[in-house]
This record gives C-alpha cells, sequence and structure tokens, in this order.
C-alpha cells in the first residue's frame, strides 16, 4: 500500500468503557501510551508492515491500555493458533487476517505500509467466497456490519484479488471458481495408503509402494497407477485378493476427478497478494487433508529452494535470481481439527509439522483455526507463537487451548461485581468477537476486541 511514512489512523472512540478488569499488571508489553496503540508479534516491532486487528477491550489498575488499537507485526513470520465455540469469531479473525494481508480494491487504514502477502485459505465450510465483495445493505446481517465499520471510521471493502478454488465434481455458487484436480505425482506413498485405508507395511502398502516405484519420475495419472496394479506380470506371487482391494478404491478415486496428471502447480498458487481460496465442503475428511498437505508440502518446498537460492547469492555477491514469487506467503486453515487432528487418518499432518518447524526461514507463516483444541495435533502447536482465544466452554479444550498460549494467561478478572480467578472460567465469560491475544513480547494475555469485517461476512448464521 506504497512506502511513504505516514500518521497511525483514528478508528474511533468505540470502547469508552469496558465490563472487565483485569488484575494482572503487565509487566512488558509493547504498549505506546503516547500513540495509544500496542503491537503484536514482535519484540521490537517498526512503523510498517502492520495490519489493524482491533481495540484492547480491558481495564488495567496498573497499565491504562484501554481503548488502544491493536496492530499486528507482518516481518516475522507467525504460526497463529485461533481457538473459540461456534460463534464466538474464530472463523471472522480468518477474515480479518486475510483483509490485512491481501491486496485491496481501495487503500484501507487497516493496512500500514504493507507489502501484500500471497495466501492459501483451506475453507472446509465454504463460507470465504464473499472475500471478493463488499457487505450490502440487502442483507440485514451486513447492515449491522456497515454500521459497526461507520462507528470504527473505517469504509467497507473488498479483495481485489481472491481466487476461488473448487473440486471438479462441486457445483459452482458464483460461476467465477476454478475447477482444481491433485496431481497423483504429489501423493506420497503414506498419502495413498491413508487415502485407500491401507496399512504401508500391509501386502496392498506393498503393492501400492512397487506401483508407485515403476511410475517415479513421470507424469502420471490414477488411470496409469490402476493399469500397473492390474498388470499379471508385475505380481507373480501376489494373491488377487490383495491386487483387489487396492484396485476397487483407485478405480473410486478415477472416477472421483479429484487426480488429473494436469493438476494443480505451486506457480498457479504464488502470486502476491492474491488470496486462493480452496472451497472443500464437499470433500471427505481425509480428501480435504489431503489437499492441506499437498498445498503445505508445494509452500515448503518451492519457497524453501527459492529463499535459498537468495540467500546464497547475497552470500557471493551475485545477482539474486530472477522470480516473480511473492517473498512470503501464508497458510490459514478453518477447522484445523478436520484436517491435522489427532488419531483418525490425516495426510496433512506429518506435512504441517514440517511446515512449522522448518517454514520459518521460507518466509511462511500458518494461521489454524479450530473449535475443538483439544483435537488438534501437538506436534504442529508446539510452534505457536501467537494466540487468539474466543469462548470455550469444555474443559478440554480449555486446558488445550490454554496450554499453547505463548505467554502467561490472565489469573485475575472482574467482572459484574465477581472477581473470577481461572481463565478457564474467564475464558467462559467472553461475548463474541472478544479474544484474549498472547505473544512473547507481552508479559500476559489482552483483551482485545476484534475490529469489524471490511469484506462482505460469509459466516453468520442464517436468519429466519
Amino acid at each position: 500500500m506504497g512506502t511513504s511514512k505516514k500518521a497511525f489512523e483514528s478508528f474511533g472512540n468505540v470502547i469508552e468503557s469496558s465490563p472487565y478488569t483485569v488484575l494482572d499488571p503487565v509487566i512488558k508489553s509493547t504498549f505506546n501510551a503516547r500513540g495509544n496503540r500496542i503491537i503484536f508479534g514482535a519484540p521490537k516491532p517498526a512503523e510498517q508492515d502492520l495490519i489493524f486487528l482491533g481495540k484492547v477491550n480491558e481495564s488495567c489498575p496498573s497499565t491504562n491500555m484501554l481503548g488502544a488499537d491493536v496492530w499486528l507485526d507482518l516481518a516475522f513470520p507467525h504460526v497463529i493458533y485461533v481457538t473459540g465455540t461456534r460463534g464466538s469469531g474464530k472463523s471472522f479473525d480468518l477474515g480479518v487476517l486475510i483483509e490485512g494481508i491481501s491486496r485491496l480494491a481501495a487503500e484501507s487504514p487497516i493496512q500500514r505500509e504493507v507489502d501484500p502477502v500471497a495466501s492459501v485459505l483451506i475453507d472446509t465450510q465454504n463460507q470465504f467466497w464473499t472475500l471478493n465483495y463488499h457487505p450490502s445493505p440487502n442483507v440485514p446481517e451486513h447492515r449491522q456490519q456497515m454500521a459497526a465499520l461507520q462507528s470504527w471510521h473505517i469504509s467497507p471493502n473488498s479483495l481485489a484479488a481472491a481466487r476461488l478454488w473448487i473440486p471438479r465434481r462441486s457445483d459452482m455458487l458464483l460461476g467465477t471458481e476454478v475447477h482444481f484436480a491433485l496431481r497423483p505425482r504429489d501423493v506420497s506413498l503414506s498419502d495413498w495408503c491413508m487415502l485407500l485405508g491401507q496399512e504401508i507395511y500391509s501386502a496392498q502398502g506393498h503393492i501400492l509402494r512397487s506401483a508407485l516405484g515403476r511410475l517415479a519420475g513421470t507424469n502420471f495419472d490414477v488411470a496409469d497407477l490402476v493399469a500397473d496394479v492390474r498388470r499379471d506380470a508385475n505380481w507373480v506371487g501376489i494373491a488377487d485378493s490383495s491386487r483387489n482391494a487396492v484396485l476397487y478404491k483407485l478405480e473410486d478415486y478415477a472416477a472421483s476427478e479429484l487426480f488429473d496428471k494436469g493438476g494443480l502447480t505451486f506457480e498457479q498458487l504464488a502470486q502476491p497478494g492474491v488470496c486462493n481460496v480452496f472451497m472443500l465442503r464437499d470433500l471427505s475428511d481425509v480428501d480435504k487433508s489431503l489437499v492441506t498437505a499437498i498445498v503445505a508440502r508445494m509452500l515448503f518446498q518451492r519457497m524453501g529452494e527459492y529463499h535459498t537460492q537468495r540467500k546464497l547469492a547475497q552470500f557471493r555477491e551475485l545477482a539474486e535470481p530472477e522470480s516473480r514469487l511473492p517473498g512470503r506467503f501464508w497458510l490459514l486453515i478453518d477447522e484445523a481439527h478436520v484436517v491435522a487432528g489427532k488419531g483418525d487418518a490425516s495426510p496433512a499432518r506429518d506435512a504441517l509439522v514440517e511446515y512449522v518447524k522448518r517454514g520459518r526461514d521460507a518466509g511462511l507463516s500458518l494461521v489454524l483455526a479450530t473449535q475443538q483444541p483439544s483435537a488438534v495435533d501437538d506436534r504442529i502447536l508446539s510452534q505457536v507463537n501467537l494466540s487468539f482465544n474466543h469462548r470455550l466452554t469444555f474443559q478440554s479444550d480449555v486446558n488445550a487451548a490454554i496450554s499453547r498460549i505463548p505467554t502467561k494467561p490472565v489469573s485475575q478478572m472482574r467482572s459484574g461485581g465477581a472477581t473470577i480467578g481461572d481463565f478457564g472460567d474467564i475464558l467462559r465469560y467472553l461475548d463474541a468477537g472478544d479474544c484474549f491475544i498472547g505473544d512473547h513480547s507481552t508479559s500476559r494475555t489482552v483483551l482485545v476486541k476484534i475490529r469489524p469485517r471490511v469484506t462482505a461476512h460469509g459466516g453468520y448464521s442464517p436468519s429466519r
């Protein structure tokens, strides 16, 4: 959105008082009293490459931050964990983050000197197609949104380029969607075994390993894999029953149109400022996980190679590689427990573990949103550096969410004349749109009211 320095915007005096008084002192933070703002995501944030998140919605006897503007620093790659029950604002946060990092149709104060970031959103419920649109006065829920935007001194907006991807067997909703398929060569042996419900070290796993080995290095289709398994000469001594167990399921996938040797490539996704929304509601959970796995591996491999070449060129004082690749990439996943949960078959789990543990040097950020924190794989969550905690109710989810907050949770809060001394109970009191944000640079979590969406919000409940 430009490179010139400018004063921080004023977002309206929308919070003059709060029903919440947090008694824990703030020992360390990036709060700037003179500018009335706090910046999360970096120990020493600059005054550019920031996106606006909302306003502080707590009183505190030791530090008066009530109503302060809340910003997120984008310079450092993040692993962000967003938790909350249905309707608490969890998916809404994803929209707020996407609006901040993406190229917008019109300049907006929610972005401060931001170079738009390329992104992929795994949309498991098909509710983010609205990113390309302004809120509409014809929709009752949007009228409320537009009134809120006016009070915050923010204008409605839309993404300049949100590309909607749908599986080939899915019907178009708008007519602007792009059908996609996956290349079989991008599917690993372990992925195939999960898809077909087979063990890697079973007879069926051996058949898959052998067939994939013969096709390695070629751009094959599922039909080629089926033909290899059907060829009797390849399977001397292998029982027909074992081959049939593989063939029947492979033939189902061949008919599903989920795979094609001319399928999705990294280059189709790697456009600066463009948000690629994968609308996957029609797929099974394991297929949603597979799409996520392949996208994550693409980003990790290609962005890692790109930044390695850049660093090598700088070290040797050579010209950097000519490329139109974005310098940074964000992967955002709604209902993360669906694609990277514990226990069930999940091709995405290992791919996301590698992504979060080694992706920082490749300029990769990850955002996981879930209403079931206790169901998400712990190896992925071990790398979280920023958390958004909305209302939660079940104790197992409360415990799981608290365990991944990268700072100290609030220990005492006063509300409605009562003092609450347990953070789990505090979370249960939160209204929709309120959340505790925590990072490594702040000594405790801070209660924040998330700003209104500037694009049309598609996640509201249907009216009667």
